[in-house]
């Protein structure tokens, strides 16, 4: 059985799997540079906006596919214990060993089959998801640090396959343990580690 691909929302701890896996997503990160011709240098890396379509169909059901994407229009108007708050939810979209930590702040929904009564049987969802950095992760990013590899983490990533596919030595786990400020690698990574960028040391 295929492996679903799922938002996890962080603040709620609520899991939306989609209904189908995406055909595709669209991920970018753009380095920053200064200075001219052979004087350029990397200042920082930006971690650009995550955008994936996902396919919603009700037809069989011959019900309205609105009710079926409702959880992830909500997440554009964010509650929380009813009340309207102006923090948009912190989301994670993982799927195939891939995370993206951000926000969504755009939902497109295009409809394109309907019942005789006019209500929609099947959607395309386009989300675009913006990056949520940590005062610890935009500060490596910057000066010396961005001029070094980067690995997002990902589902099933170990310390020491990291060093080994980045390093080509399993045995400089350390080094990135203590890079990035990571206090316990028996339990990384957490569902808190995952989308987020490691620098790796020279």
């Amino acid at each position: 059985m295929a492996e679903k691909a799922l938002i996890k929302v962080l603040d709620t701890g609520v899991d939306i799997p989609v209904m189908f896996n995406p055909k595709d997503y669209t991920f970018s990160s753009t380095g920053v540079v200064t200075g001219e011709g052979a004087q350029l240098q990397f200042q920082r890396v930006n971690v650009d906006d995550f955008t994936v379509t996902l396919f919603y169909d009700t037809y069989e059901k011959q019900t309205d596919v609105r009710e079926k994407i409702q959880e992830l229009t909500a997440l554009v108007t964010p509650t929380v214990a009813g009340q309207s708050t102006r923090q948009p939810p912190v989301c994670l979209f993982v799927w195939g060993g891939f995370g993206y930590k951000g926000i969504i702040h755009k939902i497109t929904q295009k409809f394109s089959m309907f019942l005789s009564s006019g209500i929609p049987v099947r959607a395309d969802i386009t989300l675009v998801f913006k990056s949520i950095v940590t005062r610890e992760e935009d500060a490596q990013f910057r000066g010396r640090e961005a001029c070094r590899k980067l690995w997002t983490v990902k589902t099933g990533d170990r310390l020491d396959l990291i060093a080994q596919n980045a390093l080509k030595d399993p045995k400089q786990w350390r080094k990135i343990a203590l890079a990035n400020r990571i206090n316990n690698p028996l339990i990384f990574p957490g569902e808190q580690d995952i989308g987020r960028i490691l620098i790796i040391p020279d």
